[in-house]
């Protein structure tokens, strides 16, 4: 095996290829790293000529790894993020006297699921820091479940410190964990007719639907569930809030399907009632979404154990 004396190697030519797998395009990359456009097309070249290999192909999307270079990239990323760590190291965040603002993407369920649990723990161990947060949209079915561009570009910015959502497909320069799991219900109101049979799928389907989503052309899962049926449920109204379709429900014989801890926030405010579905097998997973870059950051890694904390059984 070839070995370079180490004073010959130059390290900053890893992070011309971390940054270009981590933003994908040459200018981001060079922000990211502060050089010029210039200077990152000399730094690729001489990596490249080092190496022996392309290392990235131009699309109109961006670049596209090599074979060679996806081998190696775990390693690059190792030694970038290594060193990283290293440097932090010398700078521990103390909770009791920062002032940080931490940036939160999530919507208004996670606003309210979360929300409250985490205030309460981040004020008793960081009484001077701030939550901040940034309202993601509502990821939709099965199909829809991607990890949406306007999440990715506020992790990317630096304007949210972590994502809250249910998705599932995360590009490589994330990293993330899952925060808890629940069931669906059924709400209707208390006075509702229907409410005095046992709630069937053609039950369910003779009665209008409040729909809650952020993008009402969006199928949701259970659109998809009864596509598959070759069934179909009548929408009656589409509201972009959990809290929307709640008061809804409560004035009205409608009826909608909502997770069920939202559900049981508003049970005996608004006089409601949960059923079970007949889709209670459906249940959905939350996950917690950060930067990779981020995951030795001593606030980062606070702030997200904090979270994760909030859906522990012994959580205080």
């Amino acid at each position: 095996m070839q070995r370079f004396p180490l004073g010959s190697i130059d390290l900053n030519l890893l992070k011309v290829i971390y940054a270009l797998v981590i933003k994908g395009n040459m200018t981001a990359a060079g922000e990211y790293i502060g050089l010029s456009q210039p200077a990152m097309s000399h730094a690729l070249k001489r990596v490249r000529a080092i190496l022996g290999d392309e290392l990235f192909k131009k699309t109109s999307g961006g670049f596209v790894m090599t074979r060679f270079c996806t081998e190696i990239f775990p390693a690059v990323r190792r030694i970038i993020e290594d060193t990283e760590s290293v440097m932090l190291s010398r700078f521990d965040f103390e909770p009791a006297t920062s002032n940080r603002a931490f940036g939160i993407g999530m919507n208004d369920y996670f606003s309210v699921v979360l929300m409250p649990r985490l205030l309460e723990r981040v004020r008793s161990r960081a009484p001077h820091c701030v939550l901040e947060v940034i309202h993601m949209p509502r990821t939709g079915g099965t199909q829809n479940r991607n990890f949406l561009p306007v999440v990715q570009e506020h992790l990317d910015e630096g304007a949210i410190d972590v994502a809250v959502m249910t998705a599932d497909t995360f590009p490589a320069r994330y990293r993330c964990t899952s925060l808890f799991t629940e069931r669906r219900v059924c709400i209707m109101s208390a006075t509702n007719p229907a409410a005095k049979k046992p709630l069937t799928l053609d039950a369910l389907l003779s009665l209008g639907h409040v729909k809650v989503t952020s993008a009402p052309s969006r199928r949701g899962w259970i659109d998809e569930r009864l596509d598959a049926m070759g069934l179909q449920r009548r929408v009656v109204a589409v509201v972009p809030h959990f809290s929307a379709a709640v008061a809804i429900i409560a004035r009205s014989d409608l009826v909608a399907i909502m997770p069920e801890s939202v559900a049981r926030l508003f049970e005996h405010s608004h006089e409601l009632l949960l059923l079970d579905s007949p889709f209670a097998e459906e249940k959905q997973s939350t996950s917690m979404i950060w930067l990779a870059e981020k995951e030795r950051d001593p606030a980062s890694q606070w702030l997200r154990e904090q979270i994760s904390a909030c859906f522990t059984a012994d959580a205080t």
